[in-house]
């Protein structure tokens, strides 16, 4: 199996995703079965994703900020 380079194979996180979307679009409130080894590899990925992103924008001016 090929993995990228989070160390998880991408069918198996293509597969954690669908569940996950899965229960998502479903009418009643189910809950998702999950081992702690998906949840982990999944927090890994995000993990790696986030890190390879950069920590600030570049803006140009003017800028309208909205929040709370």
């Amino acid at each position: 199996m090929a993995q990228n380079e989070q160390g998880i194979d991408p069918a198996v996180l293509d597969d954690i995703i669908n569940r996950l979307l899965e229960f998502r679009q479903a009418r009643t409130a189910r809950q998702v079965q999950l081992s702690e080894n998906d949840i982990r590899q999944l927090c890994a990925a995000a993990r790696e994703i986030f890190l390879q992103q950069p920590n600030l924008l570049e803006l140009e001016a003017p800028i309208k900020i909205c929040g709370i």
